[in-house]
């Protein structure tokens, strides 16, 4: 008998950005409720070895990061906002991972998976999400078990001058 596949990942939470957490409230309340607002660091298929990236973080010296966000896009009924200038985004994945490949970072508004997004819809979205910028100073090791919610795991503080474009 297989067990349950757990998933992990990285992740860097958006703490009070309350438009973005009431956006995602109002109109994919179950991936809400599964998961805070947040830009996924690192994916799970990019990690053979946990504990060897819960030992590199640890070792590491790393730098709160400030990403800034666009205006929300939609394809389809996914809807996310976008990272404008990602490079300390990047930067902090290379500090990370051996190969990292490409990864766009970004806040996903409407997961398809349990979300829909309609034309009035993504007008109402569009007219409260407007460019913003978050400093980003926590990395959280979280997990989630087959339909449930995301569990942190672990964090990790990023301190020192902020890492900016």
């Amino acid at each position: 008998m297989n067990s349950p596949v757990i998933r992990r990942q990285a992740t860097l939470f958006l703490r009070g950005n309350e438009a973005v957490d009431a956006v995602r409230r109002e109109f994919n309340p179950k991936q809400a409720r599964l998961i805070g607002s947040h830009v996924t660091l690192i994916r799970e298929d990019e990690v053979s070895d946990w504990v060897e990236l819960r030992t590199r973080i640890a070792g590491l010296e790393l730098r709160p990061i400030k990403l800034k966000f666009g205006q929300p896009e939609r394809d389809g009924d996914l809807v996310l906002v976008r990272c404008r200038v990602p490079a300390a985004f990047d930067r902090l994945r290379e500090q990370l991972l051996e190969q990292p490949r490409r990864h766009g970072a970004h806040v996903t508004l409407i997961h398809p998976r349990n979300g829909v997004c309609t034309d009035a819809d993504f007008e109402i979205i569009s007219s409260r999400i407007q460019p913003f910028e978050h400093i980003f100073d926590e990395i959280t090791f979280i997990r989630q078990a087959p339909g449930g919610v995301w569990e942190t795991v672990e964090r990790f503080q990023m301190r020192g001058p902020r890492d900016s474009d």
